[in-house]
């Protein structure tokens, strides 16, 4: 991971970091798979890619919070961003931009969403 996080500004690392915190707590039995030709840092429930529940893209400026079911998620606050089939992206610029209830709920949808409820 520290390789990924070098290509990007301190600033931007200490923002991946942080969101990677919050993930590490709020996703249970977690395991995290860092893709350096993706410049992702994926999170998952299980070993495999279908176990994912969202990734970080850190950016140049920020980090991109990111879920492949996104189109699925209730997303009352608005967060949630892009055009793709079913992907969508929080876009964390600072750390204003960190909201643990907002981005909790988002997460645990994708929880829930990946247990089938």
């Amino acid at each position: 991971m520290a390789a990924l996080l070098s290509e990007y500004p301190p600033a931007a690392q200490q923002l991946t970091l942080r969101v990677r915190k919050l993930l590490l707590r709020m996703i249970p039995d977690v395991t995290e798979h860092v893709y350096p030709g993706w410049r992702i840092i994926s999170f998952r429930m299980g070993d495999r890619n279908e176990h994912q529940i969202c990734w970080l893209a850190p950016q140049r400026f920020g980090v991109n919070l990111g879920f492949e079911h996104g189109e699925k998620l209730p997303d009352p606050n608005g967060l949630l961003t892009g055009a793709a089939k079913q992907a969508r992206n929080v876009h964390i610029r600072s750390a204003k931009d960190v909201d643990v209830p907002k981005l909790a709920a988002l997460v645990t949808a994708a929880i829930e969403l990946h247990r089938g409820g």
